[in-house]
């Protein structure tokens, strides 16, 4: 989804700045125009509709987060299936931190009603198919148990992601995080290990199951 070179860019900047800054995306495509000093007839000829530009910004978010996915997957021991989604992990909560405005913006698309083949659809599918993946080669190489239910452990893993990505919205206004300094970002990422500690703990092949 590009267009327009230039103005493309200064337009997805321009959104991307403003949702870092206010957590609001723009009411109207004037205001984009009169922010960026482009005429709104062409933003209009590149988007069409705010809603347009909206699924662009989706798309600019989805693309920055399976960057920083790739690249902590490609970081992590090819052989190591759990170490790899610990890299996965990592890699989200840095990109959520580094990117507030757009990590808003997809959690909350994400907390919508999700359109049929639509990019928010295929993130959301893709990141199910790489969960499932990286589980089933777990069994595959011993470290988890064959009888495992990975559609259980999935939706487990879904459930905490969600709830790790209403932490980072609505911490500063949840009463059971009074009193605890722990930057957001620390506290997720230690619960997502502990997570994974106990689900291989709880999972691990027994000698038998691997010969």
């Amino acid at each position: 989804m590009s267009g327009g070179g230039s103005v493309y860019q200064t337009v997805i900047f321009s959104v991307q700045k403003t949702l870092d800054e206010t957590g609001q995306f723009p009411e109207e495509i004037a205001d984009i125009a009169a922010v960026t000093g482009i005429a709104e007839k062409d933003i209009r000829a590149l988007f069409g509709t705010k809603a347009a530009l909206h699924e662009a910004m989706i798309y600019q978010a989805v693309t920055l987060l399976n960057d920083s996915l790739r690249a902590g997957v490609i970081a992590s021991p090819s052989d190591d299936p759990i170490t790899q989604l610990h890299s996965i992990a990592h890699s989200y909560v840095i990109w959520a931190q580094d990117n507030p405005g757009l990590f808003r913006l997809l959690v909350t698309a994400l907390n919508g009603q999700i359109e049929p083949d639509s990019t928010l659809h295929r993130y959301t599918t893709s990141m199910r198919d790489l969960y499932h993946r990286k589980f089933a080669e777990a069994q595959a190489r011993g470290i988890l148990a064959p009888d495992m239910d990975i559609e259980i452990t999935m939706m487990m893993l879904h459930c905490l992601t969600k709830g790790g990505n209403m932490m980072f919205l609505t911490r500063n206004t949840d009463p059971w995080f009074d009193g605890d300094t722990r930057p957001t970002a620390e506290l997720a990422e230690r619960i997502f290990v502990q997570f994974m500690q106990n689900l291989v703990r709880a999972n691990r092949a027994c000698p038998q199951q691997v010969a």
